[in-house]
């Protein structure tokens, strides 16, 4: 499911990834001063983290793995003057190298896995003993205007299940047996022109239909211009709507 949602967005995602962007950039302010040998990176997306470490580590291989097979084609093509850049399509919670890794990184990806604990424990089995892996997440209370609305329009449609809370994200880490050196959440909220503009965007990044925005049954006509319109009424602000993102940013250690 994951994977057939993020495939269809492979062409529209990144021109509306503005919070992907700002978190991935977080990702790599928290790097550790190391200049690894190799890096995993996981749900690597169209690249928009992998950019950055190829400006901070030009020299480094990085296995890049993406869940979606169009993700993967769509930035094997983009990034192909990258040499160093391995393309590789492969699930978060079960992808496993040749050897260990001393460097494991993953921006705004772990928060679609379907069990958490399975992944942590499995990045955990990947990361070499001394090793750091950088994780930058969405949590709860990202797109809480929307989710408010929303379950006012429709309560009975209301998404089943959440994102994660930081609490929750730190016992799943510890649990697997990580070590947290550095760990911060952050609240941006980012403008765009009206309520239908914004749920066009993360329409076309394959959220919708995801445990952040996906509902027991699809809004009617009626109910989805009932929510633009409750939308466009509360959070509108100068600058447009502006929904909020939270995110948490890691840097862990296995010791």
């Amino acid at each position: 499911m994951i994977e057939k949602r993020f495939s269809a967005a492979a062409e529209t995602y990144e021109r509306h990834a503005r919070p992907q962007l700002s978190l991935a950039r977080s990702v790599c302010d928290i790097l550790p001063e190391v200049y690894p040998e190799q890096i995993l990176e996981l749900g690597s997306g169209t690249g928009q983290l992998t950019r950055l470490l190829t400006d901070q580590f030009p020299d480094v291989l990085i296995d890049a793995v993406d869940i979606s097979e169009k993700m993967v084609e769509h930035s094997r093509d983009k990034f192909k003057r990258f040499e160093q850049i391995k393309w590789i399509q492969g699930d978060a919670q079960t992808y496993r190298g040749s050897d260990p890794y001393p460097l494991i990184v993953s921006c705004a990806a772990l928060h679609w896995v379907h069990d958490l604990r399975q992944t942590f424990d499995n990045i955990f089995q990947c990361l070499e003993p001394g090793g750091f892996f950088a994780l930058g997440m969405m949590l709860r209370g990202t797109l809480m205007e929307l989710h408010s609305v929303r379950h006012e329009v429709a309560p009975q449609k209301t998404p089943p299940s959440e994102l994660h809370s930081m609490d929750e994200v730190v016992h799943e880490l510890h649990f697997a047996g990580f070590h947290i050196l550095r760990k911060k959440v952050s609240e941006e909220e980012v403008a765009y022109d009206s309520a239908t503009d914004f749920l066009k965007t993360i329409h076309e990044q394959g959220v919708t239909g995801a445990k952040v925005a996906a509902a027991r049954a699809p809004l009617t006509r009626q109910e989805l211009n009932r929510l633009i319109e409750l939308y466009q009424e509360r959070y509108t602000s100068l600058d447009g709507v502006s929904p909020t993102y939270q995110t948490a940013t890691l840097l862990l250690t296995r010791t």
